[in-house]
């Protein structure tokens, strides 16, 4: 499944200008590493059943769940537990409108 995101798209919005849909297989493990954005992040699960962790927090998403992380809020994407697919979106950048994932040692 393709990556589609904002700048590809025919109609971004200022309210989402970055957003994409990603689609993962089962028992892949550790798929993104802890972070935080300069923005908001909404993830939206269509299918299946993953594990994030959001401010220290473990949430296990199925379908129809939707996390929410506030811009600074760190978290990560640790396991797929069945083939998941899910859409994102990133509000405007906020504060120092640093784009993708942030780390606290950079800062």
């Amino acid at each position: 499944m393709p990556i589609v995101q904002g700048p590809n798209a025919s109609f971004p919005t200022d309210e989402f200008p970055e957003w994409g849909l990603v689609h993962f297989e089962a028992g892949r493990r550790n798929i993104t590493e802890l972070h935080y954005h300069d923005c908001d992040e909404f993830v939206f699960m269509i299918e299946g059943e993953c594990v994030m962790r959001s401010e220290g927090v473990l949430h296990t998403l199925q379908k129809g769940d939707v996390l929410v992380t506030r811009m600074g809020d760190e978290h990560e994407l640790l396991e797929i537990i069945e083939d998941t697919t899910y859409f994102w979106a990133c509000t405007e950048l906020k504060g120092r409108k640093r784009r993708g994932h942030l780390h606290r040692q950079e800062d």
